[in-house]
């Protein structure tokens, strides 16, 4: 491959040629290229440059320069500054170098096509008017970067079946339609961060988001699409301060963990079909409907009650009975849990946190009715474990009562009469609201002060157990 210095590099493309090929270019010093002298149509085709930073500046036509660089290696950092393009195009070069700059430019399309590889360095596109933007199968490396900075984006964004580490959108407008489709992170210290942009139509669809995406303090005013995305594994997608205009989907998406932080959803959110390792939702407005159903939490434990509530509150609007009530016993769960913590937090600190908690009396009382409540039925959600709880303590309470009512008298076993005496007597006992002896024939009532203890407190079992089934069974009415 021949070699070439800046100054005959200059005369080839200040030249009459349209292109230069195969050749090795290396710069001495700071280069500036003016776009003004070379042709409006140049390709710049299996070239290295290398040395110092080269740079284009500002022509005199509008709108006039297309320019390629086709499987060119660049050594030495590219800046491209106060210019204007009708496209500029990147097809399958290799970039080793600090930086790929472009500020304060104008360009109509920008184009990057056919694996372009950056093994180091930066893509940073800072204040400029970009028409259309296409990024197609760039890989950034471990120590790459992608950025879009202060910059407005008239029609088409595009980044697909990218390769991507770390990411850094901000006070960027994308006025009609941003596609983020098929994109991924494999390199463990990868972020992505969104701040202070507009989207108009947006779709982030099947990307494999990294470990910490965040959007903040953005705004999405059309139809917004989330779905397929994420790594159920380590991917953490964060949206804080942001609006959201019009529908918005996540369903399918499988992420590890998800939080809504401050944000106010004015349409339709669709979180369908969507599985999740741990959900927090904290001051979050939802105008209309929440679908939520179908939803898969595995780390429920790890959710907060603030964000069970809420997502049982939109699915009772959604009149998802089934769903909702999962979601209740999750709740309780959460509340007995908390119940918990603040109970261990006031026997360590008596005297510096019995004032910052409730009562704890009144707490310990609150623990005992949820625990029976989920020891029966589980929060009224399951009647065979509410009528097996009924039966079974109401016969050892009565066998108990019988005992007692007895124990100056001869039972024999095998006497049939005896067996009838006991049904009948066990029949009348679950009656709830026959006070009488149920071991007599006659409308008598107990004489032993013991018997009636007994007697009451069945009876009270009995009747919270056959409340707590009735409960059960209509959990799927409004």
């Amino acid at each position: 491959m021949k070699i070439i210095d800046e100054l005959e590099f200059k005369s080839i493309i200040y030249s009459k040629e349209k292109s230069i090929s195969n050749c090795k270019i290396e710069f001495d010093k700071f280069t500036n290229i003016d776009l003004g002298e070379i042709k409006n149509d140049f390709v710049f085709e299996n070239i290295i440059f290398s040395g110092k930073r080269f740079s284009f500046y500002k022509n005199k036509d509008k709108y006039s320069n297309y320019i390629t660089f086709k499987n060119c290696t660049f050594l030495t950092d590219l800046f491209i500054g106060d210019c204007t393009f009708q496209s500029l195009y990147f097809v399958s070069n290799q970039f080793d170098c600090e930086y790929v700059i472009i500020r304060n430019c104008n360009i109509l399309e920008i184009n990057f096509s056919e694996e372009n590889v950056f093994r180091k360095g930066n893509l940073k596109i800072d204040l400029s008017e970009i028409k259309n933007l296409d990024f197609e199968n760039i890989i950034f490396n471990e120590f790459s970067k992608i950025q879009l900075i202060n910059s407005n984006f008239s029609e088409n964004v595009s980044i697909v079946r990218c390769n991507l580490n770390q990411v850094l959108f901000s006070h960027c407008y994308f006025k009609s339609h941003f596609d983020y489709f098929g994109n991924t992170f494999n390199h463990i210290n990868n972020s992505a961060f969104f701040n202070r942009c507009e989207f108009n139509y947006s779709s982030f669809f099947e990307s494999k988001f990294n470990n910490d995406t965040h959007f903040a303090n953005c705004k999405f005013l059309n139809v917004t699409k989330i779905e397929n995305t994420g790594d159920e594994i380590k991917t953490i997608l964060r949206f804080d301060d942001c609006e959201f205009l019009s529908q918005v989907s996540f369903n399918k998406s499988r992420i590890h963990k998800i939080s809504f932080n401050n944000i106010k959803f004015n349409d339709i959110v669709s979180l369908q079909e969507t599985y999740f390792d741990i959900v927090d939702i904290d001051r979050t407005i939802f105008e209309k409907q929440a679908n939520f159903d179908d939803i898969q939490i595995k780390q429920i434990y790890n959710c907060n009650r603030r964000t069970i509530r809420t997502i049982k509150l939109q699915l009772q609007k959604a009149e998802n009975k089934i769903d909702y009530n999962k979601f209740r016993v999750y709740e309780f769960n959460a509340y007995r849990e908390d119940i918990r913590k603040q109970l261990r937090e006031f026997e360590k600190d008596k005297d510096h946190l019995n004032h910052r908690i409730r009562e704890p009396e009144q707490l310990k009382r609150d623990a005992f009715v949820l625990w029976i409540s989920d020891v029966v039925s589980e929060y009224g959600t399951d009647w065979k474990r509410a009528l097996k709880f009924t039966l079974f303590w109401g016969f050892s309470i009565y066998f108990l009562f019988y005992i007692i009512e007895n124990y100056n008298h001869t039972v024999e076993i095998l006497n049939l009469d005896n067996w009838t005496h006991f049904i009948s007597g066990l029949f009348r006992f679950f009656l709830v609201t026959d006070f009488y002896n149920p071991l007599e024939t006659d409308r008598v009532y107990l004489t032993n002060p013991l018997s009636w203890l007994i007697f009451i407190f069945g009876k009270i079992v009995i009747a919270f157990g056959i409340y707590e089934m009735i409960q059960s069974f209509r959990k799927f009415k409004a």
